[in-house]
């Protein structure tokens, strides 16, 4: 592969680019959603489920094609001779991206989960409880607030249960994410073991041939096609080489 159709083929650019264009939408997002945080009751509040969900939904696929390029990376590392048309400053300049990059999800993945934003979260839910208790619905007898609160207690239990329900599908999101990038990770390195596995039966192919080209030439030489007689002399010249090579050095 010649060096300009190397770097012709390189799908790094429009990688790299595509993760920018996500990193910097999480960035603004994340903004959006420290101010949803600390300046509204987040509790009851359907436009920062909105923004929590679509940020959690690009920090995923940010994640997963920074992991594709941190791989891509490796590769080229890993094997020099294969990649020419990337120059070790430019090789440089590409790991350095990928760490900036995976640097500033982690960034905003601590902030989102920080201690801070958390008990907000809770002061949040403890309020919602609180004012669901404090409601009656305009219920005037006992049995009719009884009432009123049971209904607003399952109310408030169901959406517990959905809150909760998106967290595990969240985190059954980023385990399947895992799992994807260890199996890619897995193929390309099947991958590069059978390219090895193939050069290793071309080597040995070629080998033969030269072999048989030089029993062939050996036979004609000694006028003889009986291989055991070909192999002896080739076994006792090999070992008289050796000899000679001794008495020479020692």
């Amino acid at each position: 592969m010649s060096k300009s159709a190397g770097a012709a083929d390189d799908p790094f650019y429009a990688v790299r680019d595509n993760v920018q264009t996500y990193v910097d939408r999480i960035k603004i997002r994340h903004e959006k959603f420290q101010d949803l945080v600390f300046n509204s009751n987040t509790a009851n509040n359907s436009e920062f489920k909105d923004v929590r969900k679509g940020l959690i939904k690009d920090i995923r696929t940010a994640d997963k094609q920074i992991k594709d390029l941190k791989g891509a990376v490796e590769m080229a590392d890993r094997n020099r001779d294969k990649f020419q048309h990337i120059s070790n400053s430019e090789l440089t300049q590409r790991k350095r991206f990928v760490e900036d990059m995976s640097k500033e999800i982690s960034e905003v993945r601590a902030s989102m989960e920080s201690p801070s934003v958390r008990r907000k979260l809770e002061d949040d839910e403890n309020k919602a409880k609180r004012t669901v208790h404090d409601e009656s619905l305009g219920a005037v007898t006992g049995i009719e607030r009884e009432n009123t609160h049971f209904v607003r207690g399952q109310m408030q239990e169901t959406k517990e249960m959905i809150g909760q329900q998106d967290v595990q599908l969240d985190s059954l999101g980023q385990a399947v994410d895992r799992l994807g990038g260890m199996g890619r990770t897995i193929n390309t390195e099947l991958k590069e073991q059978n390219k090895m596995l193939n050069e290793l039966d071309r080597d040995l192919d070629d080998a033969g041939e030269k072999m048989n080209f030089v029993m062939a030439k050996l036979s004609k030489l000694l006028k003889t096609k009986d291989g055991c007689q070909i192999w002896t002399i080739v076994i006792l010249a090999l070992v008289l080489v050796i000899l000679v090579g001794l008495t020479i050095f020692l």
